[in-house]
């Protein structure tokens, strides 16, 4: 049996989530199972709550990989703070285009224990200085 497609939640401010999925799916083609949402108008619990009621929708085996574009600031702490029982779930803060180039490349074909460090250098190579 496959394993079920890690599903990505990315958590950010503004409509950041939404165009960074927009700009994967301008490189790689539409994909399914991408979520963003954003803290526009929405208090602390209320950012916690979406979160907490989005990954709700999502079939319960379903793996989810919480992105947030800061580790700190509502949207870092929104993130830590929900809380989603016994679902497989990983947390990365700081999301940018690289890494998420290589999550929705490889999540087919890798296991997110071996998928994340790959992310997290992509991510990490995409930021040079010049």
């Amino acid at each position: 049996m496959t394993p079920p497609r890690p599903v990505a939640l990315l958590v950010t401010h503004g409509v950041l989530g939404r165009e960074l999925v927009r700009t994967v799916e301008a490189i790689l083609g539409e994909q399914e199972d991408a979520i963003p949402v954003s803290n526009t108008g929405l208090s602390a619990d209320e950012l916690v709550q979406r979160i907490v009621d989005e990954i709700a929708k999502l079939p319960e085996d379903a793996p989810v990989v919480l992105f947030s574009d800061l580790a700190a600031g509502s949207c870092g702490i929104a993130s830590r703070r929900a809380e989603l029982g016994g679902r497989p779930l990983r947390r990365i803060a700081g999301v940018n285009l690289p890494m998420l180039l290589e999550f929705f490349h490889y999540r087919d074909s890798l296991p997110l224990d071996l998928l994340l460090p790959r992310m997290e250098a992509k991510g990490r190579a995409g930021i040079v200085v010049f």
